[in-house]
């Protein structure tokens, strides 16, 4: 009796769904296990869950249009809507990640059964599912996995368009073209070489309307995000792509070690067996000329390879495709060795899973001659980083109030990202910061670590921060130790508050003095070719706790800048008066040490200041965005050309008064080289260049400025103000 013909996909699905079942309950058993705090991005996307959720809650499109300059909010936001109908944001995001694995296994296997047969579909979703990094992708909320469950679906659909002579599924390919770029913006560097080859083959009118009906819906799914960020983009990727590696001292893009990263590593990411046979199918693939998977995985592998920022997160969008060449693989070999093959590729999946979500067999076991893990180590930790118990310590002792908190290691699960995502998902009123420059200015409390304070291109600052407190017992004072916590690693946490007693025996007109002096003896740090300069404080008996009421500085000339650094860009001012209200000083340094060291502002106000034309133009040029730029400045408007890669930016800029910072832009007559643009997209062109949101951001305390008036000879800044006691 034969099987009715049906039969054999009913057949297929119910093995992709018992495989999808059995990683579901592998996920259940270790969310209930783990306890480990969701590392860096990983935390950073937890975090975008619970704002997108409460933007959804408000209803505020543009909030969720706005979060993130580099990824777009797909996923996120359906975490988030996740969370809104669940009370956990970590059973949110899992439920979405499960819901994309179920996608890109279902995905996989109709790729494989469409170009090769059912057997080698239901082979590449198994092989795909039970992968080391896709495993290890499924444990941790991330972008990745759903990137690559789209990218498998899209080119199911390409490949069901027909050559684009099919409208419904050339409608359905622009759709999901649309959401792979609201996952994430490489989503095109997969899928536009098989996309490319697709429509070099497109020779009918029909066929290219459907093209174009495809390109129509993509882009405009995608281009409410994209739209503001449009030019700004390709300079975040190729900063990631090229500095931040070598920031982060990746290996240059044509050492061996650069090159052969990905080969390598595909050994733990996709399983040294499920490579074994990937490379038979790329075999049968050339002798087939099965150019359509060929270019879906050795295009985007190569672009990959030349990039110096290399990450496994960066390849797993490649698997579901080398699955489909390790399902044609193990398709091609015959009789007893197909089964054998099979059965081995099913232990073989099966210990990956264990291996890598449980630790059995350990991932110390090192594939020989590589020297590297033969699985990704995700195993359940029980293990308590304290967070919740230092964040409790801190809303405590600051009976709730909104403070702001430095974070000062890198360290995968004691970073700024954990803290920032456990308080905001307990409603805690905290700001958090990385470890602080020079001074911790505007910092209520600090939280530090002993031992490993994370990567080595980060330590420095962690550990500077910390042998400044050992030797500096003035800053120490001043920040005195208000609990230390153990942790798991050995080393503890060491959590310290801001509290500034009186400096004993001193006298408030002393110490004004000594505020002043020290001021004066650390301005070259700031300011250099200073004439006319006067120090003027107002102050009561809390000077001897540091609070001056008024800090009044004024300069007929100076040229400012961060004078520390190398080849930093310098400004020089004329007419200068600058005020600080509310100031906090460290007392002690000032009083031992005569050292001015700022603690926190109410807020610095630029009262007045000048500006000449030529000086300003050569600041410009001395900023590292700016460089390629040119300005004029006539009729209270600066008129900006912006040269760069493609059409030059051109627009009238004017500096208008804003809550919340020190200006903002308005622009208008924007060109993109020889185009208008229209004034409702003028924002969405010069957002990119507007340097206040990032000034803001880096700015410690409040900061106004007085009324700004532009002329051909420069920029005026004046205001009336009241004058304070000179020291």
């Amino acid at each position: 009796m034969t099987a009715r013909p049906e039969a054999a996909p009913r057949r297929d699905w119910a093995t992709i769904a018992a495989a999808f079942a059995a990683m579901a309950v592998v996920v259940s058993v270790w969310v209930a296990l783990d306890r480990r705090p969701p590392e860096w991005d990983h935390a950073n996307h937890l975090e975008r869950v619970i704002l997108c959720a409460g933007d959804m809650a408000r209803g505020d499109v543009s909030a969720v249009l706005e979060r993130s300059s580099f990824y777009p909010p797909l996923v996120p936001c359906l975490a988030g809507l996740a969370y809104r109908l669940a009370p956990s944001d970590t059973a949110a995001a899992q439920a979405v990640t499960l819901l994309f694995l179920a996608l890109g296994m279902s995905a996989t296997y109709v790729l494989g059964r469409d170009l090769v047969g059912g057997a080698a579909g239901v082979a590449a979703a198994l092989i795909f599912v039970s992968a080391p990094f896709v495993v290890f992708s499924t444990l941790h909320f991330d972008l990745d996995l759903p990137l690559a469950a789209l990218v498998a679906l899209a080119f199911v659909l390409l490949l069901r368009t027909e050559g684009f002579s099919r409208v419904e599924w050339s409608f359905l390919t622009g759709l999901v073209f649309g959401l792979g770029m609201l996952t994430k913006p490489p989503f095109a560097a997969y899928v536009l070489p098989p996309l490319a080859l697709v429509v070099w083959r497109v020779r009918t009118r029909r066929a290219a309307m459907n093209l174009a009906l495809a390109g129509v819906v993509g882009t405009a799914l995608s281009l409410p995000w994209y739209a503001l960020r449009l030019v700004g983009l390709p300079a975040q990727i190729g900063n990631r792509s090229f500095r931040q590696a070598a920031e982060s001292r990746h290996p240059e893009i044509f050492s061996w070690t650069g090159l052969s990263f990905y080969p390598r590593w595909s050994l733990v990411q996709f399983g040294v067996l499920a490579v074994l046979v990937c490379c038979i199918g790329l075999v049968l693939a050339v002798r087939r000329r099965q150019s359509f998977l060929l270019v879906a995985l050795l295009v985007p592998l190569g672009l990959l390879t030349l990039l110096q920022n290399k990450n496994l997160r960066y390849t797993l969008p490649l698997l579901p495709v080398a699955a489909v060449f390790a399902g044609t693989g193990l398709n091609a070999l015959c009789g007893r060795w197909r089964r054998a093959g099979s059965v081995a590729l099913l232990l073989m999946g099966v210990l990956q899973i264990t291996g890598t979500a449980f630790g059995m067999p350990p991932s110390e076991i090192l594939l020989p001659g590589l020297e590297l893990p033969w699985v990704v180590d995700s195993r359940p930790t029980r293990t308590d980083w304290k967070h919740r118990e230092i964040l409790a310590l801190i809303a405590r002792h600051s009976a709730g109030g909104a403070r702001t908190v430095s974070v000062v290691p890198n360290f995968a699960v004691f970073s700024v990202s954990n803290f920032r995502y456990y308080a905001l998902r307990d409603n805690l009123p905290l700001r958090f910061q990385r470890a602080w420059d020079g001074e911790p200015i505007g910092i209520d409390y600090m939280v530090l670590k002993t031992g490993n304070v994370g990567p080595s291109w980060t330590a420095d600052k962690p550990n500077r921060i910390a042998e400044r407190l050992r030797t500096d017992g003035d800053l120490a004072r001043v920040f005195p130790t208000i609990g230390a916590f153990p942790l798991p690693d050995g080393s503890a946490a060491i959590v310290r508050a801001r509290s500034i007693p009186a400096v004993p025996g001193a006298r408030p007109a002393a110490l004004g003095e000594a505020i002043a002096s020290g001021l004066r003896r650390q301005l070259p740090d700031y300011a250099r070719d200073v004439e006319g300069l006067r120090v003027a404080l107002e102050y009561d008996d809390a000077i001897l706790q540091g609070r001056v009421r008024r800090l009044e500085i004024t300069a007929t000339a100076a040229t400012v800048g961060e004078l520390r650094r190398r080849n930093t860009a310098t400004l020089p001012l004329h007419d200068l008066r600058i005020v600080v209200d509310d100031l906090l000083v460290n007392p002690y340094s000032a009083h031992g040490a005569g050292r001015f060291d700022p603690l926190d502002a109410g807020r610095v106000t630029i009262e007045r200041a000048t500006i000449l034309t030529r000086d300003f133009q050569s600041f410009l040029h001395g900023l590292k965005d700016f460089r390629r730029a040119s300005v004029s400045l006539k009729d209270g408007a600066m008129a900006f050309v912006m040269e760069q890669p493609g059409p030059d930016v051109e627009a009238t800029v004017r500096l208008v008064p804003a809550r919340g910072q020190p200006f903002a832009l308005a622009a208008d007559r924007v060109r993109l080289g020889s185009v208008p643009v229209p004034q409702a997209l003028v924002n969405f062109v010069v957002r990119n260049y507007d340097p206040t949101p990032g000034l803001v951001s880096r700015l410690p305390v409040p900061v106004e400025v007085g009324r700004i008036s532009i002329g051909d000879d420069g920029i005026r800044i004046s205001t009336d103000g009241a004058g304070a006691r000179e020291r």
